[in-house]
């Protein structure tokens, strides 16, 4: 790399000409693309189709001022000051339209992207009377491309410098999170929202950047070569050829590129944009992780990226309960981990049922209430998965929340987390009113939570799961662009440790078991110092060898650090070993609620789990002799 540099340095010194110049500038713009370009596509996921819109109106906000001059006003900007202001333009207009197309995902933003684009253009093409319409825009010859050329070489190293520092910081992270699961990340703390907005606007900003360099280079623009397809594709095949994702990818992949289309201009002049096609379809399907990717764990793929939705909301025909149950099989499977039912009857039953629940009370009065819903409602269309549910949780209490399958307690768990509005009810955090506060504030406030399918950033390691599901709120802008602190790394190690995950510590979280995912999943949602945490299904799909393990961690949190759990759980003697009240769902509304004792033997849940009454069925305590046949 330093040889590749100092090599760019002495080009001008070993007396290349002026169109060798002219040439290696063209490329060093290609490369500015490509890298802001990755960004957002790479670094956050969302895939640009319409990225070469800030490239057109940073060339023609620059064009537009330095030609002011020549239109007899009498005030044209300098070269410097127009092509910095034909940023802020390009900037400015990225934040205001990334704010409104970040809300899609996959497919749906591409295209919106690409409308932004051809509407772009067309109103510049419109515009005559400021834009000079199909004619364009003239701007006189600048003489020095020496001097250009080392602007161009130090701005795109500056970018390159500034993108790997950027993935080393806590920000960097985030945006990675964000590509890797951008609802989790959302209910750690992470706002979303700001961090897609910032990266967004600062890709726009240096692209019209380049776009406004390029213009006065080209001492020419109209709507057609500002604003063109294939530099978008330029930038996509680029970081596609390096890496996706990566900080090396896209430079790598851009000069590769921009070389070869070159030669396949040369060699087919009428058919090169057909080879580029080609080229593309084989590089998504034969390296979808690029040159560098292949060797940088960081590198993702296009078609993943593209290919996923957003966040599956639950399933408002199943009440919203337990809407993914087979995507739990699937997922256990894939990890060679057995699913629960009958394996975790026969581990209560063989005696791993702790201490005797049938004479504990309530302690709920011990400590000042945490969490408090009143009248909660949710509907999905005419479905009602919540209805005017009562619950609380104290500090330092461990509450059960059980019900049968498609009662509503995951669209509940949604519901005090913030992932779901509300059609009626409030939710307190300590008596303040959180009710339509965002999933991250809620978070900040040390609300942590898990879910029902596992949630974790499968392509990042163990150990950096666990240090970026910190209190958010406690960063701050300096602690934003830092790398992560001493303390935060000590409190991962200690928690590696707590959980048996110390050994994996540098394994990509894909990689683990169903039940090590789980229990990373604790750590992530205890990383954060939270005062409550919501704990869905933690059993679910977990091998019942690792069952007791993770009962004896939360235990020992809820005994010695003073954290409130609200479990939910479909392995009723789980939560009986570990809660000290319990209530139950039951078609979206609160069907009872007590001690583990009473709530095992009341036969309103025993109706509820297994039907009418009278029928010979395992008890809800899951020590019965199965269904009658």
């Amino acid at each position: 790399m330093a040889a590749v540099l100092a090599w760019l340095v002495v080009l001008p010194a070993l007396g290349a000409t002026d169109s060798t110049l002219f040439t290696m500038t063209l490329m060093f713009t290609s490369v500015a693309v490509a890298i802001n370009w990755n960004l957002t596509g790479g670094f956050t996921g969302y895939v640009d189709f319409g990225h070469a819109v800030w490239f057109g109106l940073g060339a023609y906000a620059t064009t537009i001022l330095m030609s002011l001059q020549a239109n007899s006003l009498g005030i044209g900007w300098p070269p410097i000051p127009a092509i910095v202001a034909g940023a802020v333009v390009a900037g400015v207009l990225a934040g205001l339209i990334g704010r409104a197309t970040m809300r899609l995902r996959g497919p749906y933003f591409s295209i919106a992207m690409l409308g932004t684009f051809v509407a772009m253009r067309e109103i510049v093409r419109t515009w005559g009377g400021l834009t000079g319409g199909g004619v364009g825009l003239t701007l006189p010859p600048y003489l020095n491309r020496q001097l250009f050329y080392y602007l161009e070489l130090v701005l795109v190293v500056g970018l390159i410098a500034l993108t790997w520092r950027l993935r080393r910081t806590r920000f960097g992270a985030a945006l990675v999170a964000i590509r890797e699961d951008e609802l989790g990340a959302g209910t750690r703390g992470i706002s979303t929202t700001r961090l897609k907005v910032a990266v967004f606007s600062f890709a726009g900003a240096s692209t019209g950047l380049f776009g406004g360099l390029w213009a006065y280079q080209n001492t020419f623009v109209d709507p057609d070569i500002a604003f063109t397809e294939v530099r978008t594709i330029d930038a996509v095949m680029g970081t596609l050829l390096g890496g996706l994702g990566t900080v090396a990818g896209p430079v790598v992949g851009s000069v590769a590129l921009y070389w070869l289309r070159e030669v396949l201009w040369a060699n087919l002049l009428d058919y090169h944009l057909v080879a580029q096609g080609v080229l593309l379809i084989v590089i998504v399907l034969l390296a979808p992780r690029g040159i560098v990717g292949a060797f940088d764990r960081r590198g993702t793929s296009l078609l993943r990226l593209w290919r996923r939705q957003p966040a599956a909301v639950p399933d408002a025909a199943d009440g919203g309960a337990d809407a993914h149950g087979a995507e739990h099989t699937s997922d256990a499977a894939n990890d060679d981990v057995e699913t629960r039912s009958t394996e975790h009857t026969s581990d209560a039953a063989d005696g791993h049922a702790g201490a005797d629940t049938s004479d504990r009370a309530p302690e709920r009065t011990a400590a000042p209430v945490v969490l408090q819903g009143r009248g909660i409602v949710k509907r999905f269309g005419g479905l009602t998965a919540v209805d005017r549910v009562d619950i609380e949780v104290s500090g330092g209490e461990m509450v059960g929340l059980i019900g049968p399958n498609g009662s509503g307690k995951t669209t509940l768990f949604d519901c005090l987390s913030r992932v779901q509005s509300l059609d009626a009810g409030t939710i307190r955090l300590d008596g303040a009113d959180i009710s339509r506060l965002p999933p991250h504030r809620v978070a900040r406030l040390g609300v942590s939570r898990t879910f029902q399918i596992i949630r974790v950033y499968r392509d990042l390691t163990v150990r950096e799961n666990l240090e970026l599901s910190i209190q958010w709120g406690r960063v701050g802008l300096r602690g934003l662009f830092s790398r992560t602190d001493g303390e935060t790394r000590r409190r991962a190690e200690r928690l590696m440790e707590f959980l048996l995950l110390a050994p994996l510590a540098d394994e990509p979280a894909g990689t683990l078991s169903g039940g090590q995912r789980r229990l990373l999943e604790i750590g992530m949602a205890l990383m954060s110092e939270p005062r409550l945490v919501l704990l869905d299904e933690a059993t679910a799909g977990v091998n019942p060898s690792l069952v007791e393990d993770i009962k004896d961690r939360l235990r020992a949190v809820n005994s010695e650090q003073g954290v409130a759990f609200l479990l939910v759980e479909h392995n009723v003697q789980f939560v009986a070993d570990l809660c000290d009240r319990v209530v139950v769902l039951d078609a979206g509304g609160k069907l009872a609620e007590g001690t583990p004792s009473q709530i095992m033997d009341d036969p309103a849940v025993i109706e509820a789990y297994f039907g009418a009454p009278g029928r010979e069925r395992s008890d809800p305590r899951g020590e019965g002799n199965g269904a009658e046949q």
